[in-house]
């Protein structure tokens, strides 16, 4: 029988609205990756003698009105879908094809890893294999295979037929949209040059992109660190070659698992068996899980209280001025506001920020989690309903544990900040007002704050406060009047360069604190600091120096108190000796590519990581101010001997846990 390959541009997905908020439904961003995949299957198809029908603008249920009418139709093929909107478009067709007495709508499971009739039980009666991802992992790995993707493959031996009906050519973002398309939510086609990479739709793209990461550039075995690795403190889940960035390719349907795992296996055949061979295997399982737990949990993944029906001692909140700070990336948060504005610029941000920004804005901001799942909805390249809603109810909602108040609770954003990002290098990437700025400033800008101080001269110092009243550690202060510099000198030095004693030594030495005093005249009397420059020989005609980082104008002030963590600076140090290290371990590897290197013992792997530290740090502590220093008013000085208690957010170390679900490392996106 001849075949006639469809695919429809539905309204209902590619032009609708959000039901809360009124996001577009579809975005640009993921609107213009899906055609580029239409396009690249029609040239798929056309190599094979094939023709792929496109029609837009139409309903599904409308599109098979006319197709019953043009043709006698003996079977209609496609995958399965899980959640309530998909099943209704294929109720609609069964009911069109019933209608017009034409044939039957088969289905297929293709998007998933493991096949679900190969599953050892029922999704709908799954006998406590959803009560935890690990549950469901071993139930699946124990009794279950992945299937050949060569199964998959089409046979072309049928003509096809070109319908009439079709649109001229596949459609563009615009007229997808229709009214629902706005310009400043489309990036274009450039790619933004503060993003790794930009997908192009399409399985042509999907399989380039497994040969360069896997088999080109053997980011794999060497580079990757994966979606949901959250407490490796040598890993850092920001760096780029990171993520495989696979995940689009994988929700829209352009890359088959089942080849993937074959290609993952191949590698750790022909090249190395390690945790991140381990770990990507794993995160495709992860898929598996939160596609067969939706087909359990139903439609209550889209309900308030979620499967576990949580019901907070609080209300929610729907403050829509607060929604937009957090979209648009504005939440003086820096930890949170590079995600989310990389997340508007690209569509993607990696799986700990989605998750640390769900965690923020429940338990910090009490906002209707819903709202944020419908921009991640509308935003997200790698958008599939189950990935999004499901992981927003197992992932984030226990959040709501938590009673919202003024002061910042999640501290994981502080926490994984420091060990992720030590230098702030990703933060000054998305956040550029911030570059400027020492890692440490840079990730709490609110330091700038604690003494009276709101800004930094232009070549990166910290302006001394006006009151003359500030604080530095003690440690790092005894160090450099054991070098014998002066004990005022020397503090001044360590307060302008944010305590970094090597910093202030070389300050100390230079003339960069005549300077540092030179941009305070600066300050307060341009005129003044003309004539000194004048007096000093310098060129006066010279555009004034830009003022320098102004917190509060240049990035915004926090929604809520901050807190910072105790032995921050410690904490950056330690990550960037375990990052060096595993820097060094890469480069060596690479220098012998080919190599097998150390085969990987996954029972060995497991007990290592129940080894690790809480998964989310539940043991951070913050602190308010530097502890044990020195505070200045005018010419006298004064150790202090006050300090800061720090204060402990909770007493004990371990997993938070909600309803006896666990908080462990699992994906949003990959």
């Amino acid at each position: 029988l001849p075949v006639l390959h469809l695919y429809v541009f539905d309204p209902v997905w590619h032009a609708g609205r959000t039901r809360l908020c009124g996001f577009p439904k579809t975005g640009a961003i993921r609107n213009r990756f899906q055609i580029e995949a239409v396009r690249d299957l029609a040239e798929r198809l056309r190599e094979k003698g094939h023709v792929l029908n496109v029609r837009s603008q139409l309903s599904t249920q409308q599109c098979f009105e006319e197709l019953c009418q043009d043709y006698s139709i003996n079977s209609v093929f496609a995958f399965r879908e899980i959640c309530s909107e998909e099943l209704r478009v294929e109720r609609e067709v069964r009911e069109v094809l019933r209608k017009h007495q034409q044939g039957t709508l088969s289905l297929f499971w293709g998007f998933e890893l493991y096949h679900h009739d190969d599953l050892t039980f029922d999704p709908k009666r799954p006998r406590g294999a959803f009560n935890s991802y690990t549950a469901f992992r071993k139930r699946v790995e124990e009794g279950s295979a992945v299937r050949a993707s060569h199964l998959e493959t089409p046979s072309f031996a049928s003509p096809a037929i070109r319908w009439s009906r079709g649109d001229a050519e596949v459609p563009s973002v615009q007229r997808v949209m229709g009214s629902a398309y706005r310009a400043d939510l489309d990036p274009g086609e450039e790619q933004d040059p503060r993003a790794e990479i930009r997908w192009v739709g399409g399985e042509t793209a999907a399989l380039q992109r497994v040969q360069h990461y896997l088999w080109d550039e053997d980011s794999l075995g060497l580079d990757y660190v994966g979606a949901t690795m959250t407490m490796d403190p040598a890993k850092s889940c920001m760096r780029d070659r990171a993520m495989s960035k696979f995940s689009p390719w994988l929700a829209h349907g352009c890359l088959s698992p089942r080849k993937l795992y074959e290609e993952v296996k191949r590698y750790e055949r022909e090249r190395r068996k390690n945790k991140s061979t381990y770990w990507i295997t794993h995160e495709l399982l992860w898929r598996d899980f939160v596609r067969f737990g939706s087909i359990y949990a139903g439609t209550s993944i889209f309900l308030l209280g979620g499967p576990q029906k949580v019901q907070p001692n609080w209300t929610w909140s729907s403050d829509r001025e607060r929604l937009q700070r957090w979209i648009e990336g504005e939440t003086g948060f820096p930890f949170i506001d590079c995600f989310m504005r990389e997340l508007k610029t690209t569509g993607y941000c990696n799986h700990m920020g989605r998750e640390t920004a769900g965690w923020f804005l429940i338990a910090d901001l009490g906002l209707d989690w819903r709202m944020a799942a419908e921009w991640f909805e509308s935003v997200l390249i790698d958008y599939e309903p189950t990935a999004n809603w499901y992981n927003w109810t197992y992932r984030c909602l226990p959040a709501a544990a938590k009673v919202p108040a003024d002061r910042l609770s999640s501290l994981e954003i502080l926490k994984w900040g420091t060990q992720h990002d030590p230098d702030s290098t990703y933060i000054k990437r998305w956040i550029p007002s911030l570059s400027s700025l020492p890692g440490t400033v840079a990730r709490e800008p609110w330091r700038l704050g604690l003494n009276d101080s709101d800004s930094v001269s232009a070549d990166g110092l910290r302006v001394l406060p006006k009151s003359g009243k500030f604080s530095v550690s003690q440690g790092p202060l005894e160090a450099l009047i054991s070098m014998g510099f002066d004990q005022k000198d020397a503090a001044m030095a360590l307060y302008q360069t944010w305590e970094d004693a090597d910093a202030a030594a070389a300050l100390l030495l230079s003339d960069g604190a005549n300077e540092a005093k030179m941009d305070e005249v600066a300050q307060d009397d341009d005129d003044l600091a003309r004539a000194v420059a004048l007096s000093l020989g310098e060129d006066v005609s010279a555009p004034p120096r830009q003022p320098g980082f102004r917190y509060g104008v240049d990035y915004p002030k926090p929604m809520i108190q901050p807190v910072s963590l105790m032995n921050t600076e410690q904490a950056e140090d330690e990550a960037r000796q375990h990052q060096s290290r595993r820097d060094q371990q890469i480069a060596a590897s690479k220098r012998q590519k080919g190599s097998g290197g150390q085969s990987f013992q996954k029972p060995s792997w497991e007990q290592a990581r129940r080894e690790w530290p809480a998964e989310t740090p539940t043991a951070a502590r913050p602190q308010n101010r530097r502890s044990r220093g020195y505070e200045g008013s005018g010419r006298n000085w004064n150790r202090s001997a006050a300090s800061t208690k720090a204060e402990s957010e909770r007493g004990e170390r371990g997993e938070r846990t909600q309803n006896g679900r666990r908080w462990g490392n699992r994906a949003m996106g990959g």
